[in-house]
């Protein structure tokens, strides 16, 4: 059991990242100093070994640690270090996360980010490659790029992050390159002992009204086919874009870890709503309801042959009665997929404390402690 975060969420903005600028412009809230975490986390991971949790992931910023192309930040560098040690010395496991929803903006922006080849191929890679030669030791696993797919939607299709484009022709060529991405670290990473986990955003969607099918079609096209095909059989394809053999990318992770926090609603003209229409909606306008995490680990374990891993689950509420439901739901059906012969390795809830969350700023807490860092006791739920 463990627990996850953002930079952007358990630290703010790195003034480098592409978010910091999405701040400026009003876009999203100030995030401060997210949950604080960046500023006592030997406490803070001491606390998460208390609540008897064993792993945790972190995000390596990489916008604080190369904040102009080719220019190390040293004490950003060594912060990092001490994050990963301060883990081990608590007795947890330190998962590293190279990208988790922010990027340098002279990545993102002056470089092209993963869209253009030589960003993706060698400045993604020299980052990707420094981290594992820096935390070589230190790193229980790596995530190359948490949910490559839903983070392209959303800064290229539905403008919700930077760089706040809806342009279906520039989303599909940023989801292949995303995807293309993080299988290229993982090929990287996998040269060391530590194993390198995959993580993709896992979605289940439904048809709302009538003459939808065809646009949940589309969507789970999009959001689910185009990482699943790349996985399981090395196929590079993404709606709009020619499909291509890469069978060499089937050899880029150990495992794969999904995440999911609710079932997806689609209507008539391709919006995403609520689902169930009469489901209890949590801070996010969304439904969270347990049976559809379990449904999406069997979807990826009757296509995908290598070990899985929930790597990120949650609810946006205030109402810790109902967290605690929905963990206790969660944990009942994660434990009839183990007995089904399933090979799931474990449970990251997304997140531990009470952090930033982008467009909703401070008012959607998440987490298993508060921001005054007293556990909920939704958290005693994650206890072996």
């Amino acid at each position: 059991m463990g627990v996850t975060a953002s930079s952007l969420q358990a630290e703010g903005t790195a003034p480098a990242a592409d978010w910091s600028a999405w701040e400026r412009a009003g876009r999203a809230p100030a995030s401060d100093v997210g949950s604080g975490f960046g500023i006592d986390f030997p406490s803070d991971l001491q606390l998460f070994a208390e609540l008897g949790l064993t792993h945790v992931r972190i995000t390596v910023e990489w916008a604080r640690i190369e904040p102009e192309p080719g220019r190390l930040d040293g004490d950003a560098v060594d912060h990092y270090v001490d994050m990963l040690r301060s883990a081990r010395h608590a007795g947890l496991a330190p998962v590293v996360t190279l990208h988790h929803g922010t990027l340098p903006g002279w990545f993102a922006e002056d470089e092209g980010g993963y869209r253009d080849e030589r960003a993706r191929e060698y400045l993604w890679l020299r980052h990707v490659d420094r981290c594992a030669e820096t935390l070589d030791g230190l790193a229980a696993g790596w995530v190359p790029i948490d949910d490559p797919v839903g983070w392209a939607v959303r800064g290229f299709l539905l403008g919700t992050r930077p760089p706040g484009r809806r342009d279906p022709e520039a989303a599909a060529e940023a989801v292949e390159a995303a995807i293309e991405a993080t299988h290229l670290a993982g090929a990287h990473l996998r040269s060391g002992a530590a194993p390198v986990i995959g993580v993709f955003g896992a979605p289940t969607l439904f048809a709302v009204g009538s003459d939808s099918r065809h646009q949940v079609d589309a969507w789970d096209e999009l959001l689910w086919q185009s990482w699943a095909r790349t996985v399981s059989n090395g196929e590079l394809g993404v709606p709009g874009r020619p499909a291509r053999e890469r069978p060499e990318l089937m050899d880029s992770f150990d495992m794969i870890g999904i995440v999911h926090d609710h079932p997806v609603g689609v209507d008539r003209s391709g919006a995403l709503v609520a689902y169930p229409a009469d489901g209890v909606q949590d801070d996010t306008g969304f439904c969270p309801v347990a049976e559809e995490l379990a449904a999406a680990v069997r979807r990826c374990a009757d296509t995908i042959t290598l070990p899985l891993l929930v790597a990120g689950h949650g609810v946006a509420t205030s109402d810790d009665d109902w967290r605690d439901q929905i963990l206790a739901d969660t944990r009942r059906h994660l434990a009839d997929i183990v007995a089904e012969g399933i090979d799931l390795r474990g449970y990251f809830h997304d997140n531990g404390i009470d952090g930033y969350e982008g467009a909703l700023g401070f008012a959607a807490p998440r987490g298993l402690v508060g921001r005054d860092r007293n556990a909920k006791p939704s958290a005693a739920r994650l206890r072996p």
